[in-house]
């Protein structure tokens, strides 16, 4: 297996955690760091001073360089990767993609005409937990699937981007793991609002007019530990996905009915208990993106998430 020359753009909060996998990873060579602010604490990133720059002109031209990590703020997604796909790249950007239509046509040009390896960084899609809970449902073993609720909730982190940017994508992710995104049309219906940004959302999504999932969204959750549940109800049974669970993160139900007089009592067992550890979920992204198949579906999903945006 080559070893890939790369570099890392952003080394803010998120940066930093993609930074401790790239270090880790057998075959990844970090080249460079680029950082526009100055970073305190070197020595508690365990990075090489020589390998830092402020110049990005100076990864930009680096014809050694084949493999880029955008993990900046949202605004400058899209114009980065622009940049990087203009000197044939290969890039994972952070979501979300793009803030207007010009980007995402301008980005969506260049992937036409390019094979090189574009991916937007959706962690869900490598939960083992719904990866699980999707082999359920592909074996129909509880029946067709009826209803989705998605719960992504947590306190503050409030910015200049609202929750459905923030959250929005990852809830969309993990729609399109159980529907096909073509069908998919969303309501949104902001809750709470400050300063002209939501905090608080509901999402209704339908297929053909017909209510499918909704999707719970807040930065306004006073908890100290952020909600990351999904249940899944089937004809014959749910499934239970708490992702932040320290014991069970996914928990199956059979149904029953049992006819009691004139009417029927539930009678519900217990189908399949699993733990799956969901802390290393951008390592798994980060690996796919250097070591996988070129992903088409990755970008399909982008633009539905795009289309989602722009109406926000």
């Amino acid at each position: 297996m080559k070893i890939k020359n790369s570099a890392l753009i952003g080394i803010g909060y998120w940066g930093k955690v993609y930074l401790k996998y790239l270090q880790d990873i057998k075959k990844i060579v970090l080249k460079n760091i680029f950082y526009k602010k100055n970073i305190q604490n070197f020595n508690d990133l365990k990075i090489d001073k020589t390998n830092l720059t402020n110049n990005l002109t100076d990864i930009i031209n680096n014809s050694s360089i084949k493999y880029i990590n955008i993990v900046t703020p949202i605004e400058t997604h899209a114009s980065l990767a622009i940049k990087f796909l203009k000197k044939n790249k290969n890039i994972l950007v952070e979501k979300p993609l793009v803030m207007n239509q010009n980007q995402q046509n301008i980005i969506s040009k260049f992937l036409r005409s390019k094979k090189n390896k574009f991916q937007v960084s959706y962690p869900y899609l490598f939960s083992k937990t719904l990866i699980f809970a999707k082999k359920i449902f592909k074996k129909n073993e509880l029946g067709s699937l009826k209803y989705v609720e998605i719960h992504l909730q947590q306190c503050g982190r409030f910015m200049k981007y609202d929750v459905n940017h923030l959250l929005g994508p990852h809830a969309i992710s993990i729609l399109s793991m159980f529907f096909k995104l073509d069908n998919l049309k969303f309501k949104l219906h902001k809750i709470i609002t400050k300063k002209k940004s939501c905090e608080t959302s509901f999402i209704t999504c339908l297929i053909k007019n017909k209510i499918i999932a909704n999707i719970n969204l807040s930065l306004n959750y006073a908890n100290k530990d952020n909600k990351k549940l999904i249940n899944l109800f089937f004809n014959n049974g749910t499934i239970i996905c708490d992702l932040n669970n320290k014991k069970n993160t996914l928990v199956s139900f059979k149904y029953s009915r049992i006819q009691s007089n004139n009417y029927q009592i539930a009678g519900v067992k217990k189908y399949i208990n699993k733990f799956f550890d969901e802390k290393n979920n951008i390592k798994y992204v980060i690996n796919n993106f250097y070591f996988g198949e070129h992903d088409k579906i990755n970008f399909k999903l982008t633009k539905k998430i795009n289309n989602f945006l722009k109406n926000v």
